[in-house]
């Protein structure tokens, strides 16, 4: 009688060796059959195992005795002795409160009687006004939940020392001009005036930085947070790193500023709340500073990142005030 076992291993004759070490057989004692060859992958992803089918001979089992099946003998049940019938009681009449919709008893019943169908009295429905055709009904004024402001908080500046961002300055200009080499993007990395005693400006110029920028900045973005690690990692003082390229933040600041007051006058006028795409730290600070000093509207953020969002909410403080 012929068997057959399927095992796997790193490669074709591993799945063998294991099959023959399972069954306890010699290479010669099996017929191989090589289901899958398997790979070896790149770096180790996409490997997969080599698959293998051993046919051996296995000695015929003889096949068991059936049980005789178990022979039944009726039981028979003592017959029950004849239920006494009981003449029919009269229903037990129950009322219920409107106070607390308790059933209580309004006719005396032996302590044994079980009822056999109970009547219930309950209050009539009270019945709901129709309203006529075309009529509104009137709303309920909806709770309004307090909503908590972000107000941008001032940072405290700790001046870096010129030693120290002379250092940062060589480091994140090294870094991002190497990283403009591996995107096979033509730039050069210039160093702007220094306008904060903890922040270092850089700005990249090329024929084309249009990769440099991304959609919405998010390149620019990614090359700044970058450079920012290299120079916490390698510096003791902290410095702060802005990159730009072609005056984007100062356009994209413009744009934002456009945005947060145009969706204020839209709240203003709808008393509904607005919520913008969502924004970066950097983007976020911009509307909430924006909208800080405008009348009528209130700003606060939701969600969490990367996609947390700017709630432009109206005022109801000042509302009330007007």
């Amino acid at each position: 009688m012929q068997k057959f076992i399927e095992t796997t291993g790193e490669t074709r004759d591993a799945a063998i060796e294991a099959a023959l070490r399972q069954l306890g057989m010699d290479r010669d004692d099996v017929s191989v059959e090589v289901l899958d060859n398997g790979k070896k992958g790149f770096l180790g992803f996409g490997a997969t195992p080599a698959r293998v089918r051993v046919t051996y001979e296995a000695p015929e089992e003889p096949a068991a005795k059936q049980p005789a099946a178990p022979v039944h003998t009726p039981v028979q049940k003592p017959a029950q002795p004849a239920r006494e019938e009981k003449p029919a009681e009269k229903p037990v009449k129950l009322s219920v409160t409107d106070e607390d919709d308790t059933p209580r008893l309004v006719k005396a019943a032996p302590a044994d009687f079980v009822p056999e169908k109970l009547e219930i009295e309950r209050p009539p429905r009270r019945e709901r006004p129709r309203r006529e055709r075309g009529g509104r009904r009137e709303r309920r004024p909806r709770e309004e939940r307090p909503v908590t402001p972000s107000v941008p908080k001032e940072r405290e500046l700790i001046p870096v020392s010129e030693e120290g961002m002379k250092q940062a300055e060589k480091l994140a200009t090294d870094f991002i001009t190497g990283l403009l080499e591996k995107m096979g993007v033509e730039g050069q990395v210039t160093t702007l005036p220094q306008i904060e005693c903890d922040q270092l400006r850089l700005d990249i110029s090329g024929p084309d930085m249009g990769p440099i920028i991304g959609r919405r900045g998010d390149t620019l973005d990614a090359i700044q947070y970058l450079g920012s690690l290299v120079l916490n990692n390698a510096l003791e003082e902290h410095v702060r790193l802005s990159v730009n390229t072609e005056n984007y933040r100062e356009k994209r600041m413009e744009s934002l500023e456009r945005l947060a007051r145009k969706m204020a006058m839209k709240v203003v006028k709808s008393h509904r709340s607005m919520t913008l795409e969502p924004m970066n730290p950097y983007e976020r600070r911009i509307i909430h500073a924006a909208l800080q000093d405008f009348n009528g509207v209130t700003t606060y953020s939701t969600g969490t990142e990367p996609g947390r969002r700017v709630v432009i909410a109206p005022d109801n403080s000042s509302r009330a005030h007007h």
